[in-house]
């Protein structure tokens, strides 16, 4: 089996090298939207709050991402990184600012993690996720800490990822949480 860390490169690479193929990639983050929402509807959460992430250039999803899925949610609670490997989470909006890790962030109040225990859904980006549900972030642990404070609160979690990012099986430690479901740009796929 892969290390974490040469799983992690290998995915880093094929999702550059989709960047690099607009139309390609416009295509699949359409189709990622759509499988998105048909995740909402089958947990319930349209209309309720829920979390989702404000995707980089070369993830799943277009820029917009956040500020499309709000017109299906109450509201859309998205991260904001702070130095110590902590979220915290604000209410989006179109207004927004630069991250300490260059991702766009909502300005407004910021809440613990604690406010995902409202959520109907949480909508989490990741780099693969294998058919148990395990899923492999950047490493940094930010989602990891996030989710084990809502672990045992039955919320869905959804992972998204590229259809070329569901893989048999990945590495796991005690700390990793499973998601429940998986969207890609080919469907939503409960686990």
């Amino acid at each position: 089996m892969h290390t974490k860390q040469t799983i992690r490169e290998a995915h880093t690479t094929f999702r550059r090298h989709l960047a690099s193929k607009p139309d390609e990639k416009r295509q699949r983050d359409a189709s990622i939207l759509q499988h998105t929402l048909e995740a909402l509807d089958h947990f319930g959460a349209v209309g309720s709050e829920i979390s989702a992430y404000h995707p980089l250039r070369t993830e799943p999803a277009a820029a917009d991402y956040p500020l499309q899925l709000a017109q299906h949610a109450r509201t859309v609670w998205l991260p904001i990184s702070l130095p110590d490997g902590v979220l915290q989470w604000a209410a989006c909006t179109e207004e927004q600012q630069p991250g300490a890790l260059g991702i766009a962030e909502p300005v407004g109040s910021r809440f613990s993690s604690e406010v995902l225990k409202g959520c109907a859904a949480l909508v989490i980006p990741a780099l693969a996720v294998d058919r148990r549900g395990q899923r492999l972030g950047k490493g940094a642990g930010y989602y990891d800490r996030a989710l084990e404070q809502v672990r045992d609160h039955r919320i869905p979690i959804v992972a998204v990822v590229f259809d070329e990012e569901v893989v048999d099986t990945l590495p796991a430690q005690p700390h990793d949480v499973p998601v429940d479901a998986i969207v890609t740009d080919r469907g939503f796929f409960q686990l």
